[in-house]
């Protein structure tokens, strides 16, 4: 391969790298903060929609508000966090400590494992609903605040792994330590390398699940 080849292969190289980078900008930066804008106001509007006196009477009402609020916690924590990590190579989580990654990790996983299963339950809601010739509101005003407490700390529960043991100190090439907010597969911890093999088969379950049921 001659020089000229060689010059030829690096430009050709420098323009892909550089349309990648600008792909990357467009969708980290430019598509996910108006998700997180769009996303936060309409279901900003759609929980207060909701929650109006002719339609909070309803279970299923309450239940698509809680919903809608859910889906701006999950915009909140694990979109931001990723257009922030992706888009602007800021690590929100890895700034502080195990206790800062830990809670937050938690935090996200909970709000979106809420946000999906509060859709399995509406889904059994507008079944027991649709058993009735007419549609009445429950009798039960407590039936909302109840299954959510239940529903929360069974996930509570469920995800309490990521309080302890999300994170591990990792060296990079410059000799430099970094907090890496995940499992790592490489940990020497045991409990790290099962939840990193693990963790994504879970979620893709309850994601087939939620699919079943929407």
């Amino acid at each position: 391969m001659n020089n000229s080849s060689l010059s030829d292969y690096s430009l050709s190289s420098s323009e892909e790298w550089a349309s990648l980078l600008l792909i990357n900008r467009i969708v980290y930066r430019g598509y996910f903060l108006f998700l997180i804008m769009a996303g936060t106001c309409g279901n900003l509007l759609t929980a207060i929609t909701l929650l109006r006196a002719k339609l909070r009477k309803y279970t299923t009402c309450q239940f698509m508000a809680v919903c809608a609020i859910l889906n701006i916690g999950v915009l909140l924590t694990n979109t931001l966090n990723m257009m922030l990590s992706q888009g602007y190579d800021i690590h929100l989580r890895s700034q502080f400590d195990f206790a800062w990654c830990r809670i937050n990790a938690f935090v996200a996983q909970w709000i979106r494992g809420m946000a999906s299963w509060i859709l399995v339950i509406v889904a059994f809601d507008r079944f027991q609903q649709s058993k009735t010739v007419r549609r009445s509101p429950t009798n039960n005003k407590h039936i909302v605040l109840f299954t959510m407490i239940i529903t929360g700390f069974i996930l509570l529960l469920l995800n309490l792994h990521y309080v302890l043991f999300t994170g591990n100190k990792v060296v990079l090439s410059e000799n430099t330590t970094f907090l890496a907010c995940i499992f790592d597969k490489h940990s020497e911890n045991n409990f790290q390398k099962f939840f990193a093999s693990t963790s994504t088969w879970q979620e893709l379950v309850t994601y087939i699940i939620v699919f079943m049921y929407k």
